[in-house]
Parts: C-alpha cells; sequence; structure tokens
C-alpha cells in the first residue's frame, strides 16, 4: 500500500484527521512541525513524526518508503519545498481559506507561492471560489482540483427540525474577525424584542473572546447570549440537536482573510438544522439561496436582522429546506465519497 506524508498545522480533531488517515488504499504519515503542535495526545501513535526532527528528507523518504506529501495549508506546502527538492516525490497541497489570501503572511510569502505553484503537482482548493483565487495568481488550471472537506454522516444523523417552541439560535467557529460573529451579535440585538424566546449561542474560542464578551454587555445581550469556549465533536453534536436555527455571519475580514466552506454549515445541514449565511468565499457552492438555506450579503446587520426574522417566522418552511439540506450534504459532502475522490486524485499522479 502507497505510503502519504501529510503535513497539517497541528495535531487536533478539527484538523482533517479522516483526509490523513483514512484516505482508502493509502497508508500515511503524519507530520507536524514540532511536538507542540501534537495537541490532542489521545490522537498520537508511532505514525506521527517531528519535520523538526528530519535532518536527511531522502534517506527520511527512502526509510519509510514514501510515495506522495500532501500538504494541508500552502504555508506548509513552501515548507515541504526542500524536501522535495531532496526527494523529487510529488506535492500536493490543499488550499484552505487564508493561504489564497495575503492576510497576516510574510512579505515574500506570494514569491513563495508562486514557486511552490511551479514544482507542486496537485493543488487542492476546498471550493471553486478558492480555486479561483489561486489561478489569478498563477497557479496553472490543470493542477488545481477542487476536493471539498466531507461530513461523517453517521456521526451527524438527520433529524427533522422543531416545528414550534424554542428559538435556539447557534453559531460556531473560531472568536476572529471572519466569522462575524460581532455581526451576529448585533443583528440579534435587533430581533430579540420581537422574539423574547429567543437565545443566542456561539461556541469557539479565539483572540476576540474578550471583544465579544464586551459588546455583549454594550448590546445588553443579557441571558439571552452566551459565548461558550471550544468543545469536541461529541459535544458539537449536543450543541445541534438542541439548535433550531444555524447562522454562519461568515465575511472578509478588514485584512483580506476568507472562508473557504465553513464545516460546521455542512454539519448543520446534515444534521436537519435550518441554516442562514452569507454570500462569502465558497458558501454559495452549498447554500443554494431559498432552496436549502437562506442567505444574506455579508458584513451586513440588517440584512441579516431580516433574513433571522424572515427563518423564524417561516418556520414551516424549515422541513424544506432541510430535507433539500441532507440530500445536498449526502450528494455533494459526504465524507465517505470525498476520501475516494482524494484516493482518485493520488492515484492519478501516478497513472496519468
Amino acid at each position: 500500500m502507497p505510503i502519504a506524508l501529510h503535513l497539517n498545522l497541528r495535531v487536533d480533531p478539527t484538523q482533517y484527521i479522516p483526509q490523513i488517515r483514512q484516505v482508502p488504499g493509502y497508508d500515511y504519515i503524519h507530520l507536524i512541525r514540532k511536538p507542540q503542535y501534537m495537541v490532542d495526545r489521545s490522537l498520537l501513535n508511532e505514525k506521527v513524526h517531528y519535520l523538526n526532527k528530519i535532518c536527511t528528507p531522502s534517506d527520511y523518504a527512502e526509510k519509510y518508503k514514501i510515495s506522495l506529501m500532501h500538504a494541508h495549508h500552502a504555508q506548509l506546502g513552501i515548507l515541504l519545498l526542500p524536501f522535495k527538492e531532496d526527494t523529487n516525490l510529488p506535492l500536493v497541497t490543499s488550499i484552505r481559506g487564508r493561504d489564497a489570501t495575503l492576510a497576516n503572511q510574510p512579505d515574500d510569502y506570494l514569491d513563495n507561492i508562486k514557486i511552490l505553484f511551479d514544482r507542486g503537482e496537485l493543488f487542492l482548493p476546498v471550493c471553486h471560489y478558492l480555486g479561483e483565487r489561486i489561478s489569478s495568481w498563477g497557479c496553472p488550471a490543470e493542477k488545481i482540483k477542487v476536493l471539498y472537506g466531507g461530513v461523517d454522516l453517521d456521526q451527524f444523523k438527520y433529524r427533522s427540525p422543531n416545528m414550534e417552541g424554542s428559538q435556539n439560535i447557534l453559531s460556531m467557529g473560531r472568536f476572529v474577525e471572519k466569522k462575524g460573529h460581532h455581526v451576529l451579535m448585533q443583528a440579534f440585538q435587533k430581533i430579540k424584542d420581537k422574539f423574547p424566546q429567543a437565545t443566542l449561542t456561539i461556541v469557539g474560542r479565539g483572540e476576540l473572546e474578550g471583544h465579544l464578551n464586551s459588546l455583549a454587555n454594550q448590546l445588553n445581550l443579557g441571558d439571552s447570549f452566551r459565548l461558550l469556549n471550544y468543545l469536541y465533536k461529541d459535544k458539537v453534536r449536543d450543541q445541534m440537536a438542541s439548535a433550531d436555527l444555524f447562522c454562519a455571519a461568515s465575511l472578509q475580514a478588514s485584512n483580506g482573510d476568507v472562508e473557504g466552506i465553513p464545516n460546521t454549515i455542512k454539519e448543520a445541514m446534515a444534521t436537519g438544522v435550518p441554516v442562514i449565511s452569507t454570500f462569502h468565499a465558497g458558501i454559495p457552492e452549498l447554500i443554494t439561496h431559498n432552496e436549502d438555506g437562506f442567505l444574506v450579503k455579508e458584513n451586513n446587520v440588517n440584512e441579516l436582522a431580516e433574513g433571522l426574522e424572515f427563518m423564524l417566522t417561516n418556520r414551516h418552511l424549515w422541513e424544506r429546506f432541510t430535507m433539500a439540506a441532507r440530500k445536498k450534504i449526502e450528494q455533494k459532502f459526504d465524507q465517505n465519497r470525498q476520501l475516494r475522490q482524494q484516493a482518485e486524485f493520488y492515484d492519478e499522479l501516478f497513472h496519468g
């Protein structure tokens, strides 16, 4: 069985573990830069190695019989260029969001990624939007193949939406600007008097936690609002199960950072939670407005408030939306299907 060497940012359950460890027909070595990026030790095994411990890439590749390399961000693909030069192994690079922008990148990032486009064999953006971004930077079209992230449908099972009673709005994502949590909180403040039973829960962690807590006080959201720290997948499913509406208010950050397609939206759609989101980046590739979800302009408090009010008022639409959403996830974003597609892309590197 061929062995793929995968380099990703850290080892924790959110970091594309299936795309590293469950690709059919391929064994793996899970490479991270240094031991401090081994975040979840339950995922540690003899196949986890450290880039900073490898002295001679060609000897290492021969010892472990590596057939190809897969960097799970463009920044990591650049890190593997010396490895490629020494081994001449095929190099695959996933493009996931910020790496298709100049947001918080080193001054030489654009020059280096153009070298990566030249020397790498295959680029896997997680949506067509990001594929177009790297194409505009000079990545050859024949090297670009979209690979959507998949949802484990055995873990996220469909249930019919709640048709009456609670009005629990849920959002999940890191506390960073592009997630648009601050816009969602302002939109919620505009509608909460019309819907006194409504609640808003935002789950995540990150640099803006203090700002979001301060904003909640300024907006006087009171007991109708909760900001929860990061949860593991089983707790994520619990939150989804008690949600009536899922909102992802994604937007382009002031530094240019963008999303690909947030996995949390896919998980909500798989679970049967109606979704409201924005016309941002790859999200319209996932959600068809007024068919399997509801979309509004990004970074627009008033439009999002109107969208929330529409969704809460027109509960009779939820079952139609969620059934269509589940069908779309099954057809285009099923994890098993996407892992098979990944394996086919690998195979093509060897067989053309």
